[in-house]
Parts: structure tokens; C-alpha cells; sequence
């Protein structure tokens, strides 16, 4: 039976080792994230909100587990993250994300909204070919109502409105791509 929830978070912990500079010893620990735990629904959408500094940037990446967690247990959609093979690991990857803070850093700014949004396309293999990758594309900002006038425009050419759109969804799961 599949579960409510897509991921849950049990009091995660990531502590990075201050060591010391004559023997390298760990003197102590800067406590990054010290025991959070949360629950995201499928469907739902979740920010962690914090000031800067506080630790929402290594709670995702270790959510991700694009660090190792000191403590904790990360389920997404049934299975501990942190007790897959790194190539199971590999191939459920397309499916989780972070958005960090800043859009205009996740964007880059050498690169159309058109090829922002095909990249995760590319990556994970969605089309076939040049042709293909196009018509997902457009299809994919009619859907979420991005206007076909910035396909070509590049993150510094957007209004607030359609660069705010551009970044959700050259982020958006990639299980809808296949969808299309």
C-alpha cells in the first residue's frame, strides 16, 4: 500500500567536524541541522523558511543526500535514502529537487527558457530527438502558461512574472515530462 506521504523527514542531524589545525583532530562540531523532522504529502508543495545561515541549504542537500547525515532517517516515496545503492540512488534522483533561495543563481544566464526547460529532458532522456524535445517543450509551457514570446529570452530578459514561471518549472518533476 502505497503512503500519504512522499517524504519523511525523522529527526535528521548533520553536524560537520571543526578539526584542529596541529593533528587534524575534531575538536568539536558545528551543528548545521540538529534533529528536524517533517512530512510532505504527495501533491504538496513545502518551503523551509529560515534565516540566512540557519541550515535550510544542508537540510535539503542532505534530504538529497547529496551529503551523508550524521543522524536520521530520509524516506521518499517508501525507502530509506540513505540504505539505497548509489545506483538506485541514481535513477530515483530525477525525481527529488531543490529550489534553493535565490532563482536567479539556479538559472543559467547563458541559456534560453527553452533550453532551461529541456535540460532536465535531456538529462533523464524524455526525447528522442531535436524536433521531439521542441514540441515537449512548448507543450509543457502552454500547459503551465508560460508564453511562447520568452522561449528564446534568456533569465536577465524576464520580468518578474515569467521569470518567476521560467524557474518553477525548469524545475518541475520530472515524472510530469514523462507524462507528456
Amino acid at each position: 500500500m502505497e503512503s500519504e506521504y512522499l517524504v519523511e523527514v525523522r529527526d535528521l542531524v548533520k553536524w560537520f567536524p571543526i578539526k584542529s589545525s596541529f593533528f587534524r583532530r575534531t575538536t568539536g562540531n558545528v551543528r548545521a541541522v540538529d534533529g528536524i523532522s517533517l512530512k510532505i504529502r504527495r501533491g504538496q508543495t513545502m518551503g523551509l523558511v529560515g534565516e540566512s545561515g540557519c541550515g535550510k541549504s544542508t537540510a535539503g542537500r542532505t534530504m538529497l543526500r547529496l551529503l551523508e547525515r550524521t543522524s536520521g532517517d530520509v524516506i521518499f516515496d517508501g525507502q530509506d535514502i540513505f540504505k539505497l545503492p548509489k545506483e538506485e540512488l541514481r535513477r530515483m534522483r530525477p525525481r527529488m529537487q531543490i529550489v534553493f533561495q535565490d532563482p536567479y543563481s539556479s538559472l543559467n544566464p547563458r541559456q534560453s527558457v527553452a533550453d532551461l526547460i529541456a535540460d532536465p529532458l535531456y538529462i533523464n532522456k524524455v526525447h528522442k530527438n531535436r524536433r521531439e524535445r521542441d514540441e515537449n517543450v512548448r507543450k509543457l509551457m502552454d500547459t503551465v502558461g508560460l508564453a511562447r514570446r520568452v522561449e528564446n529570452s534568456y533569465p536577465h530578459e524576464l520580468d518578474c512574472y515569467d521569470f518567476c514561471h521560467s524557474a518553477n518549472y525548469v524545475f518541475y518533476n520530472i515524472n510530469y515530462y514523462k507524462g507528456i
